[in-house]
């Protein structure tokens, strides 16, 4: 099985990389900010996000998957 990571986990992986909580959109959906660039991210309970989900989070952030592995190991 591929990587997963919980939407929890995941923001507190982007606030340690310098997003911040920008604003809720709907009642399901939180918006991150760096100050320069938005992502959205999905939270609906505590469904883990799978291995293609998180890839595509991780392109719009710029962040690499290594760091990502790097955080989960700590």
């Amino acid at each position: 099985m591929g990587l997963t990571i919980k939407p929890r986990e995941m923001v507190k992986f982007l606030e340690a990389n310098g997003y911040h909580f920008f604003r809720a959109k709907g009642g399901s959906h939180h918006i991150y900010s760096n100050g320069a660039h938005c992502v959205p991210i999905p939270i609906h309970g505590n469904r883990d996000f799978g291995e293609e989900f998180i890839r595509m989070i991780l392109t719009e952030t710029g962040i690499s998957k290594a760091d990502l592995l790097k955080y989960l190991r700590r």
